[in-house]
């Protein structure tokens, strides 16, 4: 309960964590998947493919998750309002990225990375931790109050 006893709760700690992961990850993706975390990396690849679709969607992804983890900070969008569609995205997230650590060929670690492993796996305990904080969230701000 140290999220607790420091004053800020799990809604905070969540709407911090994805803004400082994803909207990082969003802002590359808006600058060129390909060349941070395609074919082109020097040493952190996520994807072996990065076609022109693939580059074009991610871009589209990375503005998208950029202004909407920002938007607690950048259009004081209350955080209690992203509790519930973060948790939607977060549970999709935890089975995509354990579909991209163990059974995609296209996101196989390639020897040119800095890592000696499939660079999925570093986002699995982040995405396990998004979903405890998120979890732990939607009881928040819940009042315990006897029904008139």
């Amino acid at each position: 309960m140290y999220a607790k006893r420091r004053g800020s709760g799990y809604t905070d700690i969540l709407c911090l964590g994805m803004a400082s992961v994803y909207s990082f990850f969003g802002i590359t993706l808006a600058i060129s998947m390909k060349d941070f975390w395609g074919p082109n990396s020097p040493g952190l690849q996520y994807w072996s493919v990065a076609d022109e679709p693939a580059q074009w969607f991610a871009r589209g992804l990375g503005v998208w998750m950029t202004v909407m983890t920002l938007s607690p900070y950048l259009f004081d969008m209350p955080k209690s309002a992203l509790v519930k569609p973060y948790l939607v995205s977060n549970v999709i997230f935890m089975g995509m990225f354990i579909e991209a650590s163990f059974f995609l060929e296209t996101t196989k670690n390639p020897p040119s990375n800095i890592l000696p492993v499939n660079m999925w796996w570093t986002q699995l305990p982040i995405a396990a931790f998004f979903l405890f904080a998120n979890v732990m969230a939607l009881g928040e701000g819940k009042t315990k109050g006897k029904k008139k």
